[in-house]
């Protein structure tokens, strides 16, 4: 806090010495070059008096230029410690909703757990598979929650890598099952050899298994579901299903946001996705796929 004033105190100042040397420049043009050589001209001025009357009238010109620009200065100080003490206020209320939210949700995930397995010895079996779903979902839903909450307090150093080719291997060996269950298949592209960024493997993981149950929920049966890695690097995760309208491209990476109500998702899956492409000073954006369906890119700096 104190660092943020002193820079913000720094570049008022700087600013201030700039504007009295402007107006010391342009009160001598004036003074100097023009309304003098004007009133002589105009027989109004004897120029005898030539030398004191100017440099006293470029003295009251940056004497009051001086008393603006240090009133000034100082209500700007003051504008710029009201805000950044209201924006540490907000960020303190922003950490203590994110951190009650990711305590609730880890307090959710063991009754849930117990549940879950508590419903697989029910006898009744059509009772007993729609239980376990909605379970499922409702753990989804908590995993999202505490998934976000990590998200948000990422903060990428220097020496922090990240390989994405690894990641993308990876995450498609865990969630094969899924896929598989869900009657899709998933394959990955260009991950023969290592792709190095500066990035956070957690949150890299969590932003690609968004993209993969996104695009298991919105591709057809029986297509697949390609993970495609590049050096530019990039990771682009490409589906067969009816794709997003132009219109709405912006508004799917929102917090809530559901495209399809009828789901039972968070709304929190691809806004996950932003904050992590964010957070290593990269972009997310979708695209149509050749032949039908969607492209989501996760671009990300060169290291």
């Amino acid at each position: 806090m104190l660092k943020a004033v002193l820079t913000s105190f720094n570049r008022v100042f700087k600013l201030a010495i700039v504007s009295l040397l402007a107006t010391l420049f342009l009160a001598m043009i004036w003074e100097f070059w023009i309304e003098y050589p004007l009133f002589i001209t105009m027989g109004w001025v004897d120029e005898v008096e030539s030398i004191a009357s100017r440099w006293g009238h470029v003295a009251v010109i940056m004497a009051f230029a001086a008393i603006a620009v240090i009133f000034l200065t100082l209500l700007s100080i003051r504008l710029m410690r009201e805000l950044q003490a209201k924006d540490e206020t907000m960020r303190q209320k922003d950490e203590e909703r994110m951190t009650f939210a990711a305590d609730v949700a880890h307090e959710l995930r063991t009754p849930l757990a117990v549940l879950r397995a508590h419903l697989d010895s029910l006898d009744d079996a059509d009772t007993n598979y729609q239980l376990i779903q909605d379970v499922d979902r409702i753990t989804r839903i908590v995993e999202q929650v505490l998934a976000k909450s990590q998200v948000e307090a990422i903060e990428l150093s220097s020496d922090d890598t990240a390989n994405l080719a690894e990641v993308s291997s990876s995450m498609a060996a865990y969630l094969a099952p899924l896929v598989i269950r869900e009657g899709r298949l998933i394959e990955v592209v260009g991950a023969e050899s290592p792709i190095i960024i500066n990035g956070n493997t957690f949150a890299l993981e969590q932003a690609l298994r968004n993209l993969v149950e996104n695009a298991i929920k919105y591709s057809a049966r029986g297509s697949t579901i390609t993970i495609e890695v590049s050096k530019t690097p990039s990771i682009r995760v490409i589906d067969r299903g009816r794709g997003v309208p132009y219109e709405e491209r912006e508004m799917i990476f929102e917090r809530f946001h559901r495209a399809d109500r009828r789901s039972g998702g968070s709304g929190l899956g691809l806004s996950i996705v932003r904050r992590v492409a964010e957070a290593h000073g990269g972009k997310v954006s979708v695209e149509d796929a050749p032949g039908g369906g969607s492209v989501f890119v996760l671009s990300f700096p060169r290291l």
